[in-house]
């Protein structure tokens, strides 16, 4: 079982704690310096949240914000972004092949195949990752282990107004324990599992804080080391057992400097790599949705597919308490590079030997594979302004640009039949610039000691440009070309909020989101011609929320409730279009989303009894006969009902603290994309549910001993599919589909030793 805020609790109630009655917290002010924002975010039996960029209780943000504790997820054995959402009701990751590979999905605002990202990643105040579809932002996502983390915050439904674009359907932000100036001290720790099928997998972790200076300066330094054994086989030409094993290792370095009790500075140095044998795919039939390659975790592979991905991310943040309000200045630079190798399947190559010979190729291919690499440089600047929270009036201005450049090289090629040897048939080198500004703001209006208004708005204004040079037989229009496009949009945000007794909130929410349009090759495939619908740019897509919802707390702060109910119409979604020889970018049609939500805890005595639910209908508004996309068409990634129920015991053994819980995950069948498009096909994803326990104790001295049992019922099922346009197109006339699978059966400890 894992802790109250895992479990999708409005924070109302904190972690490992009997709570106390909600509203009994009490917040900093805006204002305190940074080093008071680094200290624990529960304070009182209230979790303190950053989700409207200034420290309050998260009973008084009106909107759905989750808040989950690092040490809880660490306690249960999740080491990747899948494992840490998949007890949030609500929130998917789409897969596209394993640690690092895949989309975030939020109150089902998702196509599918995505151009670019609806849920932003943020560490700290930094944004993570590429902001477009020539940085395959929507493919490869920051996944984070869990080093030196605090907490990490779900912020439902649209964040426009404060986080700028790419955050539609909401922001998942991965907030890090800061240096404490006041001693030293350290942890370490290790992990050992066992996954059925798979093997061993284990962890090592250390965290050092220093202090340099007493109470002025400090450092605090963490390293970790991971190793996932692999559980998918390679069968073919290149077998392999455990063809996906990962290691995953990093380290972060954090330097705090608080000359005065008014300023402070922070320094961060972070990196971090995943670097994976191959993908976490299985070969499934689009039909049947049965395996087709001897068992549900083969891989047909004629070349390997190794993955890495490598994150190296520097900021600064400064911040001054001018006493009526709080001065921050947030400086980023971040290289994030994803290599990837994947193999096309025999029936693509059939068919490139058929029609090769006309281009002059030989039809003497024993393998066809694509090699790709996307490094993004990306910078940030945010000067932002926080008033002292104040008896009638709250506000907060700022100021943002982000510069992004990215560099993929792609290489189609061929091994070739004896004698040995590399067709190269198609390389191109892309260079994409994408470059936005912002200003934003919002105010509060305390109306009474009861009523409070708010509103909010951010201008954004972004310039693209795109070139690209290929070469090679199969190249659609071999030279180069340059584009260049500027574009601008502007979100919104109003809030009423009613709080009758420091126990209670209610709210109402109208927000907008977006993501930015972009440009697209006007390229023409050599073997099929020109498609005629396609553009050399595409639109924005945008989205209006409208949301209503509750936080209370009852039997003197026992049994705490959230709930919500919201209605999102999304429009011009941005789709992929795939056809012989060209992918292509269409704005096409419009969707609904409508949904309920709800969190709840109780704790009579030693017990702690939560539940999350959520329903989500998330569907097409019109037709699109083009892509043969039906009205009324459920949207991919969108359970219809998900929920998560744990029960926990809180009991002595030996005079120290123990616990034993349970947790189950529920879910009703998903879709992976559309009924009838050839370009995303729908692999039908069952319903399932999940039975994990968990038992510990913690020791005189702090030191904890945790053990796990996920997936106790050993249940196997597809979760996901590859996000591929010309795999999928190749799934839907008769290849195979490829699919992940449910991680089996892990019985695993924990064992984390703090000192100082």
């Amino acid at each position: 079982m894992i802790g109250a805020s895992l479990c999708c609790i409005p924070a109302l109630v904190a972690a490992q704690s009997i709570p106390e009655p909600a509203g009994t917290g009490t917040a900093p002010p805006a204002s305190d310096s940074r080093a008071a924002d680094a200290k624990q975010a529960t304070t009182l039996g209230e979790i303190i949240v950053t989700a409207n960029r200034r420290r309050e209780p998260s009973r008084e943000v009106p909107m759905h914000v989750d808040t989950v504790q690092a040490a809880d997820l660490q306690k249960i054995g999740a080491r990747t972004l899948s494992d840490y959402v998949s007890y949030q009701p609500g929130v998917f990751f789409a897969s596209s092949g394993g640690a690092g590979e895949g989309e975030l999905v939020m109150r089902g605002v998702s196509t599918g195949n995505q151009t670019s990202p609806t849920v932003s990643v943020y560490i700290d105040d930094v944004p993570v990752g590429g902001s477009t579809v020539y940085a395959a932002a929507a493919t490869f996502v920051f996944d984070a282990a869990l080093m030196d983390l605090d907490h990490i915050e779900f912020l439902y439904g649209p964040q426009g107004t404060l986080y700028g674009a790419g955050s539609m359907g909401g922001l998942v932000k991965y907030v890090t324990n800061k240096p404490d100036t006041s001693g030293f001290s350290g942890t370490v720790g290790f992990d050992v599992s066992n996954t059925q099928q798979a093997g061993i997998n284990y962890t090592e972790r250390a965290t050092l804080n220093i202090p340099l200076v007493q109470d002025k300066a400090a450092v605090r330094v963490s390293v970790f080391d991971q190793h996932t054994a692999g559980l998918y086989r390679a069968v073919g030409e290149t077998p392999s057992h455990g063809d996906d094993r990962t290691h995953t290792r990093g380290a972060r370095v954090q330097l705090e400097v608080d000359p005065t009790d008014k300023l402070s500075f922070n320094i961060t140095a972070m990196a971090q790599q995943i670097a994976a044998d191959g993908l976490s795919m299985a070969d499934y039939s689009l039909t049947t949705g049965q395996p087709v390659s001897g068992g549900p975790y083969n891989r047909q592979l004629n070349h390997r597919e190794p993955f890495t991905q490598t994150l190296q991310l520097y900021s600064f943040h400064a911040g001054y308490d001018f006493g009526w309000a709080n001065l921050d200045w947030i400086s980023s630079y971040q290289d994030f590079v994803n290599h990837s190798v994947q193999d096309y399947p025999d029936k693509f190559l059939s068919l490139l030997n058929v029609v090769g010979p006309s281009l002059g190729v030989d039809n003497s291919l024993g393998s066809l594979y694509v090699d790709s690499a996307y490094d993004v440089h990306k910078t940030s600047q945010e000067i932002r302004l926080t008033s002292r929270k104040g008896e009638h009036i709250d506000w907060l201005a700022g100021m943002w640009f982000n510069r992004e450049n990215v560099w993929e090289q792609y290489a189609l090629e061929g091994a070739n039949l004896p004698p040995p040897g590399i067709t190269s048939l198609l390389g191109q080198r892309v260079n994409a610039g994408f470059r936005e500004y912002a200003g934003y703001g919002d105010v509060t209006w305390h109306i009474s000691s009861k009523w409070d208004l708010a509103a909010g708005v951010r201008a954004s204004g972004n310039s693209q440009h795109l070139s690209n040079f290929e070469d090679g037989p199969v190249a659609g229009s071999p030279g180069g070309f340059s584009e260049h496009m500027i574009s601008d949009d502007i979100t919104k945000m109003l809030t009423v909020s009613y709080r009758p007794d420091k126990t209670r909130s209610y709210y109402m929410r109208a927000s907008t989101g977006y993501r930015p349009g972009g440009l697209q090759a006007p390229l023409e495939s050599t073997i099929f011609g020109a498609n005629a619908n396609a553009k050399d740019t595409f639109g924005s897509d945008t989205l209006q929320s409208y949301e209503l919802g509750y936080k209370g707390s009852h039997l003197d702060g026992r049994l705490n409730i959230g709930i919500d109910a919201y209605d999102i119409e999304w429009r011009n979604l941005q789709l992929f279009t795939y056809t012989l020889g060209n992918t292509i970018i269409q704005n096409a049609g419009d969707a609904r989303i409508d949904g309920l939500e709800l969190q709840s805890s109780y704790t009579p005595g030693n017990w702690l009894f939560t539940a999350a639910v959520a329903y989500t209908d998330a569907r097409t508004l019109q037709s699109n006969p083009q892509l043969s996309i039906a009205g009324g068409a459920q949207l991919p990634y969108s359970a219809k009902g998900a929920a998560t129920f744990t029960a926990k015991y809180n009991f002595e053994l030996a005079g120290d603290a123990a616990y034993a819980g349970a947790n189950l995950r529920l879910s009703t069948r998903r879709n992976a994309g559309f009924d009838n498009d050839s370009s995303d096909p729908n692999f039908k994803l069952p319903g399932f549910g999940l039975l994990d326990f968990d038992t510990g104790m913690t020791f005189h001295g702090g030191t904890s001993v945790d053990i796990y049992l996920r997936n106790a019922l050993d249940r196997r099922f597809p979760i996901g599919t590859l996000n591929d346009e010309a795999i999928n197109f190749l799934a839907s006339v008769g290849g195979p589909m490829l699919v992940q699978m449910s991680t089996p059966r892990t019985i695993g400890v924990s064992v984390n030793i703090p000192f100082k």
